[in-house]
């Protein structure tokens, strides 16, 4: 026998699981885009977002879609401007630099505490009239039906469905609507653990990030505020492991050993955490009216800093999609989606994935190719010109 059919306000166009950055983010762009709609997201947070104690760094095109969106302004103020990048490999000459203005940009990006950006967006959904933030809400496990998707859930100890067009499975790389979904995970291990910490700094960085490549990895610093940075370093695991458990004293001596002077001396270190450094990428991005984005769909190694910012045109490749859509999870829709981010997915992650094993390598060979592509990138300003547009977040 067949169910009656459901009324037709009981159907919800998309339902957002997971209210983090790319979460919200992707909530404010479908609402604004389509305000024909309620947009529903389930977050597990009861008060909030989650106090996420990563530091971000947001590419330029990034910075262009908080603008337009009106989020921005708001947090501005707390962000730090990268209007300098330095690239050297350590012990070789191999280097260069690129320049927000000989890019025609006030900023090439700006490193910003991820716990406030997600306040903004956390602050400007609830004032979105057309989006429903269920708070609480523990996303449990999801039915593809004909013409919807059942998506089930908890508040506290009670259980709930509601019925949508389109899931959006937008909650972390431990993502429970990839796993409900029975879509697995490809994973390159690098055999690297990133320690990341906030380094105060005896000069002040004046808008510089570094980018150092070592026998062990890249080293990472991005400027915080005057005289404090982001430190992202790669190690080996077992000198991972001797770091972690070294005093503040041992370990920024290790670790000025490693950057050398460029920055000045390193005086103080706090937050210490470390985590392995993977590449996963799932082995499809959609399913039967459903669809992962951001980290449920992709974790990148932090070289370059591309992580967020390609979840952030997850975000926007998806709302364009949806612009138009009358049947948001239709199966053209989602089709379309997936192929116009595969070409990104594979830029972007050839990139980073190139960085990392190029430049961990201490094969002569290696060593010499990587320090003329360097050398290259410094002198030959077309090929400048389009890493540099890479590094914003600019496809062309």
């Amino acid at each position: 026998m067949a169910a009656a059919p459901r009324p037709a306000d009981t159907l919800k166009p998309i339902v957002i699981a997971g209210g983090g950055l790319v979460g919200a983010l992707t909530a404010l762009l479908v609402a604004r885009q389509r305000p024909d709609w309620i947009v529903t997201v389930l977050e597990p947070q009861a008060s909030g977002p989650a106090q996420d104690k990563r530091t971000i760094a947001l590419a330029a095109a990034t910075i262009d879609v908080l603008q337009q969106l009106q989020v921005w302004p708001e947090v501005a103020s707390a962000a730090c401007a990268i209007e300098h990048i330095h690239v050297s490999d350590r012990g070789h000459l191999g280097m260069t630099q690129l320049h927000a203005e000989q890019q025609g940009v006030p900023a090439l990006g700006y490193v910003i505490a991820a716990a406030q950006l997600n306040q903004a967006l956390y602050l400007a959904c609830l004032a979105q009239p057309n989006i429903e933030w269920r708070a609480g809400a523990w996303f449990s496990h999801s039915q593809p039906e004909q013409d919807s998707i059942a998506v089930h859930y908890h508040v506290a100890d009670q259980s709930h469905v509601c019925h949508a067009q389109l899931l959006v499975g937008a909650d972390g790389s431990r993502s429970q609507v990839r796993s409900a979904a029975g879509i697995q995970m490809q994973q390159t291990d690098y055999q690297q653990v990133g320690i990341i910490a906030m380094l105060e700094l005896s000069e002040p960085m004046q808008g510089w990030a570094y980018e150092r490549f070592t026998d062990t990895g890249p080293l990472a610093l991005l400027p915080v505020s005057d005289q404090v940075a982001s430190l992202v370093w790669s190690l080996r695991p077992a000198e991972a492991e001797q770091m972690m458990a070294a005093s503040d004293h041992e370990f920024m001596a290790k670790c000025q050993q490693a950057f050398g002077y460029r920055a000045g001396r390193l005086r103080k270190v706090w937050d210490r955490v470390q985590y392995p450094l993977q590449l996963h990428l799932a082995e499809q991005h959609i399913a039967q009216r459903l669809v992962l984005i951001g980290n449920a769909s992709h974790t990148l190694h932090p070289i370059a800093g591309q992580g967020f910012n390609l979840g952030v045109r997850d975000a926007i490749s998806l709302s364009q999609q949806l612009a138009t859509a009358a049947d948001a999870g239709q199966y053209r829709v989602l089709a379309s989606y997936q192929r116009e981010r595969q070409s990104d997915y594979k830029a972007i992650i050839g990139l980073t994935d190139s960085l990392v094993r190029g430049f961990s390598n201490q094969l002569l060979p290696l060593v010499i190719g990587r320090n003329i592509a360097l050398s290259a990138l410094a002198w030959l300003l077309p090929l400048k010109q389009q890493f540099a547009r890479k590094t914003m977040g600019y496809r062309n």
